[in-house]
């Protein structure tokens, strides 16, 4: 059982999206998790993850720059929330270099009672709700990200991470050092990196639609050996064994 909600309208610009889910396998399930451009936060309703070798119940990931390994015993239930990076910036009150390429527990910058409440709430519209009421109040009190931060990310999103580092640098009028900082601070990669990892993602969701050669010239790659060569790095694996699947029953 997989819902998805769209946040309430004075969120979207912060939260691209809530999920809600429930997976009952016959054994161990293992996927092959991203990476992507949302912070994520992951509420448990009871069980655990195994995320790349770590146990963790509720828990928030920076972006990376590879995929990650997820796995549960073979029963799955909550919720997860898709955060634009700097606004999870101003929700958790941290550098968001220091999430990137890792996960923490939920607890550790959000309060633990959400998830309670959340588990407890009688429907699926009523965690959905809960989550509208709580973010809300949650992104109104936290710190101001400046509107530059907002414009770069923003641009660099619409153009599927093929905006120049230095054109953002020329037209905010900021040095590359000042535009790195910022991004480091308030995303948690550096805009060289960002820029990447949003090429990846665009790759991705187009794979599979048309040749490789084509794929690699619409999604900004200088030519079809650097974008199979991103997917490895991206991945660990050519893009033919990448679009086979991304999930397995584990041994």
């Amino acid at each position: 059982m997989l819902l998805q909600r769209s946040p309430a309208t004075c969120l979207r610009e912060h939260v691209t999206g809530y999920w809600g889910y429930e997976e009952i396998t016959d054994g161990p399930m293992r996927r092959r998790e991203g990476p992507g451009s949302s912070v994520v936060v992951g509420v448990s309703f009871g069980n655990q993850w195994l995320i790349d070798g770590e146990r963790r119940d509720s828990f928030i990931g920076g972006l990376r720059s590879s995929q990650v390994t997820t796995e549960h015993a073979g029963w799955s239930s909550g919720m997860q929330i898709d955060l634009v990076p700097w606004a999870a910036w101003r929700l958790l009150g941290i550098p968001m270099h220091e999430l990137a390429q890792t996960t923490v527990p939920f607890e550790e910058l959000l309060p633990g009672e959400l998830v309670e409440r959340l588990v407890a709430a009688p429907t699926w519209d009523d965690r959905f709700a809960l989550l509208d009421q709580v973010l809300t109040r949650q992104l109104r009190d936290g710190r101001a990200v400046s509107p530059e931060m907002v414009w770069a990310w923003q641009r660099l999103r619409d153009t599927h991470g093929r905006a120049r580092v230095g054109a953002l640098s020329d037209e905010l009028g900021w040095s590359r050092k000042r535009l790195v900082a910022r991004f480091r601070e308030q995303v948690g990669l550096p805009p060289k990196a960002a820029a990447r990892l949003l090429r990846f993602e665009r790759a991705r969701s187009l794979a599979g639609t048309m040749s490789w050669a084509e794929l690699a010239f619409a999604c900004g790659f200088s030519d079809q050996p650097h974008l199979i060569a991103e997917f490895r790095a991206f991945t660990g694996q050519p893009p033919e064994t990448f679009l086979q699947g991304t999930a397995t029953v584990a041994a």
